[in-house]
């Protein structure tokens, strides 16, 4: 029997943000098993515990439902959540080892099931898309312009954003999602636009995962603040709140900032509500342990 959690991350009301399942003990789990069994949850990411090793409190291995990932947001901030709430009252910071690293989470407890909880990011690596996939993607999405240029930030994770010139167009995408993976591959897409002075919409779509459009993507908005910080429509260290989920029915608020100095990003920081709503436990002694 292997006993999961689950956690809607982003939200602070149940049925709301991103779904998120974690599995307690990952350790004697086959890849291809970890690959099935993320396929089975049907959710944009599961997490599996490890054992540290490096001095963390816990280990994690990340599975979309087509892939491992060395790195995602929503799932670190739910699994934080699931630690405290196996282990601690009131704040606590838990290491947390990725594929890219440890990453610290705070988490702060309001009730059994009801946390805050923000994570420090990894700083991400940047590049501006060629310009003829930058076209490509526009037309694909079917937007007139970018307000500014389609950069790709990669944190362990590689997210393109594309700045919209209005919500109204970021809410009336209808997504194309062989088309998009067509132009961007294995690449995430991220296409936005500023509803205040530091707040914003978004929308996540990855094409070629099973659920190919995200609710809330805790990795793409800490490089999001960042790249508003550095194009200059929001000051370092102001903290952003975006909005996202609402074209699945998944409505989400995420918090995130970044620090730069001059060019440079200096932290990244995400956060935001989690409920934890229940678990389970799935029963393989069919034969589906032999995967």
């Amino acid at each position: 029997m292997l006993r999961y959690d689950l956690a809607d991350v982003f939200t602070d009301r149940p049925l709301a943000g991103n779904q998120l399942a974690v599995f307690a003990d990952g350790g004697a789990l086959t890849d291809r098993l970890m690959q099935a069994l993320a396929l089975e949850m049907n959710l944009s990411e599961t997490v599996f515990l490890t054992a540290p090793q490096v001095g963390g409190d816990a280990r994690v291995r990340l599975w979309s439902t087509v892939t491992e990932l060395d790195f995602a947001g929503h799932p670190l901030l739910g699994t934080a959540a699931v630690l405290a709430g196996q282990r601690s009252e009131g704040e606590a910071e838990w290491r947390i080892e990725t594929n890219v690293g440890i990453v610290t989470v705070t988490t702060r407890r309001h009730r059994a099931d009801r946390f805050t909880a923000w994570m420090d990011q990894p700083l991400p690596k940047i590049s501006l898309a060629p310009a003829e996939q930058a076209g490509q993607l526009l037309d694909v999405l079917g937007l007139a312009a970018t307000v500014l240029p389609v950069t790709l930030y990669d944190a362990g994770i590689r997210h393109l954003y594309v700045m919209a010139e209005s919500p109204e167009a970021v809410l009336d995408i209808v997504p194309n999602h062989p088309a998009l993976g067509a132009v961007v591959g294995s690449d995430h897409i991220n296409v936005f636009a500023l509803t205040g002075s530091a707040t914003a919409v978004t929308r996540m779509f990855s094409p070629y995962d099973k659920v190919p459009e995200d609710p809330a993507c805790g990795s793409a908005a800490g490089p999001l603040a960042a790249h508003l910080v550095l194009h200059g429509l929001l000051a370092s260290g102001t903290e952003i709140t975006l909005s996202q989920g609402e074209a699945v029915g998944r409505p989400s608020t995420l918090h995130a900032v970044a620090h730069t100095d001059r060019d440079t990003i200096r932290s990244i920081r995400v956060g935001g509500g989690v409920c934890l709503i229940g678990g389970g436990h799935l029963n393989l002694s069919g034969g589906g342990g032999a995967v």
